[in-house]
């Protein structure tokens, strides 16, 4: 054989050798290849950065975790601490009180109570409630069983037309034993004060209120203020005032 021929026979150590270095290249060469495709990959989807990729051939990937000092790691800390949540006491529950009962012998000092109970109890505010006070004082003095004599407004009148209890009602709001009920009068008189707001337009004035409850035909004249009902209700809310204290303080 050729000088050549001879070489490819017989090829030197060296020559052995290259074969295997060129597939290890190759297999590196591939190797990087991979790596930038996934690395490539982990960038698109947010996750490049996190994570450093090294060849199989060393050691695992880890987590890049920044050297920081004691300060450095002090101060971030406080950075981003979060206040204890703040401690609220619970608000106090206010249980009201139940509307103080009374019968048609109690004594005006116990009536008055109960128009203040059940005037908190449907939400009237003071000066209202002194309002009630002292439409009850001037038409009945607080006795449940008083009659006013009939009222028959332009004509002899009947029996339906004697007034009688706290706030003096006809037989149109119930029987004589019914209106003799100072629980029930009551009711039924803060049910027409109140309405009275909304029927005939009142926004502040009480004794305006009180005065067409009592006496609807009197909107015809001023809205009833001025009238001798209205001034003589006004002229009560002096006394109603006290007796809402006095009130007040042993309910």
């Amino acid at each position: 054989m050729s000088g050549a021929d001879s070489q490819v026979q017989n090829p030197t150590e060296e020559s052995k050798t290259m074969p295997k270095v060129g597939r290890q290249m190759k297999m590196f060469g591939d190797r990087k290849h991979i790596q930038k495709a996934i690395t490539a990959l982990l960038v698109v989807t947010g996750l490049g950065g996190a994570t450093v990729l090294f060849p199989a051939t060393q050691r695992p990937a880890t987590v890049a975790v920044e050297q920081r000092t004691a300060d450095d790691a002090a101060t971030e800390t406080a950075a981003v601490a979060i206040d204890p949540p703040m401690v609220v006491p619970d608000a106090p529950v206010v249980v009201p009180s139940a509307p103080v009962v009374v019968t048609k012998d109690s004594s005006a000092q116990d009536i008055v109570k109960a128009i203040v109970s059940q005037g908190q109890a449907a939400g009237l505010s003071d000066d209202q409630i002194k309002t009630v006070i002292a439409t009850a004082k001037i038409e009945s003095g607080f006795r449940p069983t008083v009659s006013g004599g009939v009222q028959a407004y332009g004509g002899r009148g009947t029996a339906a037309d004697e007034v009688i209890g706290l706030f003096q009602e006809k037989a149109s709001f119930g029987t004589v034993a019914e209106r003799q009920d100072p629980n029930k009068a009551i009711v039924r008189f803060i049910a027409r004060f109140t309405e009275a707001y909304k029927k005939h337009g009142i926004t502040s004035d009480s004794v305006q209120a009180a005065t067409l409850a009592q006496n609807p035909q009197l909107r015809k004249r001023n809205g009833g203020v001025g009238t001798g009902y209205y001034n003589t209700v006004r002229a009560a809310m002096g006394s109603a005032a006290d007796l809402y204290s006095q009130a007040v303080a042993t309910i």
